[in-house]
């Protein structure tokens, strides 16, 4: 889940990172669509009908630019703010489960998500009992009364 996350986290750091870039963009193209404005009023001033018709031609393509790059703009903020809203469920989701596992699984000193599979599995040595197979933890205790059976069956007439 984990990795989910960061692969959620670096799609929105791109996104954003791209969305920055088309905003500069579109500043761009509004500064030039502002020239090209002062460019045909001289033209309309001048009387230059042929030079004006080209620069209206010019706008029309800069505010088309314009127009398609602010609405790349808004879907990508409305994807953006999805995935914000995604990965802090799923991050929230994520602290709910390793708290979970934290209440029913005690952990030994590290409380990554991966020292509770060590805890489980018994890795850590207690000193307290032998470790058997799988990592269970057997008690001094139970091995005593283990031994004082075996002996009892052998002595009443061999191994069971």
């Amino acid at each position: 889940m984990q990795e989910a996350l960061d692969l959620k986290r670096a799609r929105l750091a791109r996104d954003q990172k791209t969305s920055d870039a088309l905003e500069g963009t579109c500043s761009y193209l509004k500064e030039q669509l502002s020239k090209v404005q002062k460019d045909l009023k001289l033209c309309l001033k001048e009387e230059n009908e042929e030079l004006a018709r080209k620069i209206v031609s010019r706008s029309l393509a800069y505010r088309k630019h314009v127009a398609a790059v602010q609405q790349r703009i808004s879907s990508l903020t409305k994807d953006v703010e999805q995935q914000a809203r995604e990965i802090e469920l799923q991050q929230g989701q994520l602290e709910s489960i390793v708290e979970k596992t934290r209440m029913f699984v005690p952990t030994a000193e590290d409380d990554s998500p991966f020292s509770v599979a060590e805890s489980i599995l018994g890795t850590a040595d207690t000193g307290r009992g032998y470790t058997g197979s799988g990592g269970m933890q057997v008690s001094e205790e139970e091995v005593e009364l283990e031994w004082i059976r075996l002996r009892d069956g052998f002595a009443e007439g061999g191994a069971s």
